[in-house]
């Protein structure tokens, strides 16, 4: 399967770019984090506080992904 995944804020500065497409066997949205984690190390304490957004939806980890499906990791967010 392959999806595009969007990065914001922290986990964008950790992997060094805004999105990219991620080819990977499996089909929910843990198969991919677990992917991303095994590719990304340094962003696995970070995942674990995240939302994740599949086609503008909030969504679960046992979500099942689609072809093309896009999904953006959002990390939370602070402010005042």
């Amino acid at each position: 399967m392959k999806v595009k995944v969007l990065y914001f804020s922290q986990v964008k500065d950790k992997v060094g770019k805004n999105e990219e497409e991620v080819e990977f066997e499996g089909k929910t949205l843990k198969d991919l984090v677990d992917v991303l984690v095994n590719k990304y190390p340094n962003i696995e304490d970070i995942l674990k506080r995240c939302m994740f957004a599949v086609n503008e939806s909030y969504e679960t980890m046992d979500y099942n992904l689609q072809d093309n499906d896009i999904i953006a990791i959002i990390p939370p967010v602070s402010g005042g």
